[in-house]
């Protein structure tokens, strides 16, 4: 039976490690990144792949420093097959690359050689794509750089958001990746080298981008609050509170107000807010140490009245 270390951290990782699961392939051992505080509690939360993982019994190491020879010791103790990679957030050097003698396939969540780097997802979002996808590529070391197994298209649904879209390319991707691995174990399968050419990066987004401003328009704004939904939720301010916008539309009406102001509170589309082009439909927002709210209800709450103004 081919045995599997498996690297992942996020609810992507927990869709590919669960078709591995199912394809029935032996999980020797599990690497997820270590605990971390969230929220605004600080709380110690677990990464959503050890959550699942310890839930069905398989063995997860969390280190700090995956690359330290200390660990790279206790992998080729375990004496893996392969090294299957999604979502893990660290780099990994040559020197654990090599362990296994069928590589290090990463599943990520693009289609490369377009938004290499850590956060493929939201970018593709903000930046208004129609489609992404999923590829399955050999590690090297570089940044998403290595030759690519295979592919498959996904399109970006009007009613996505990064939460969405990641669960959905975490089971797109786990299946491609059950399906292709008996041809790669076979050596039945050429990886195709990527075109630098053709390449662009996602990295890491900065805080900044996770305002909202007002001055741009409708359209861009609804794509800001897919991108960072559910999490960190795109926001702005009222009555200097953060208020997180988590779901928004486009209002098609011919209507025109200030950036940020509140127009009025429409049944069948939520609250109404003007933007520097056209008018933006809210319909959850999440107030500071508050609940995630209808729009409905943060406007009985807060006494909302037409020429607020949101900042």
């Amino acid at each position: 039976m081919i045995k599997v270390i498996f690297l992942g951290t996020t609810s992507l990782s927990v869709g590919v490690l669960s078709s591995l699961v199912d394809a029935q392939y032996q999980i020797a051992a599990v690497i997820t990144q270590p605990d971390r505080e969230c929220g605004r509690g600080r709380k110690l939360t677990p990464p959503p792949v050890k959550v699942w993982s310890q839930d069905r019994g398989f063995k997860v190491l969390q280190p700090e420093k995956v690359n330290r020879k200390e660990f790279l010791d206790l992998i080729s103790e375990i004496a893996p097959d392969i090294l299957i990679v999604a979502a893990y957030g660290q780099i990994l050097r040559s020197s654990l690359l090599k362990i296994a003698p069928f590589g290090c396939i990463n599943v990520h969540a693009s289609l490369l050689p377009r938004y290499r780097g850590a956060d493929p997802i939201r970018w593709a979002i903000l930046n208004g794509e129609k489609k992404t996808g999923v590829s399955l590529m050999i590690m090297d070391e570089g940044i998403d750089t290595g030759p690519v197994l295979a592919t498959r298209e996904v399109i970006i649904e009007e009613s996505d958001n990064s939460g969405t879209l990641e669960k959905k390319l975490g089971k797109i991707g786990g299946e491609l990746l059950v399906e292709v691995l008996p041809a790669w174990f076979e050596r039945k399968i050429e990886p195709i080298p990527q075109s630098n050419d053709q390449a662009s990066y996602a990295g890491k987004i900065p805080k900044n981008l996770f305002q909202i401003n007002w001055n741009h328009s409708a359209e861009e704004i609804v794509r800001q609050v897919k991108a960072f939904a559910p999490c960190p939720g795109a926001f702005g301010y009222f009555h200097q509170k953060r208020l997180k916008i988590m779901k928004a539309h486009v209002y098609h009406h011919e209507e025109r107000a200030n950036p940020g102001q509140i127009i009025r509170y429409e049944p069948k589309d939520g609250l109404l807010v003007g933007t520097g082009n056209g008018v933006l439909a809210i319909e959850e927002l999440h107030p500071e140490n508050k609940k995630v709210q209808s729009s409905l209800e943060f406007c009985c709450g807060y006494h909302i009245q037409p020429g607020d103004v949101f900042q």
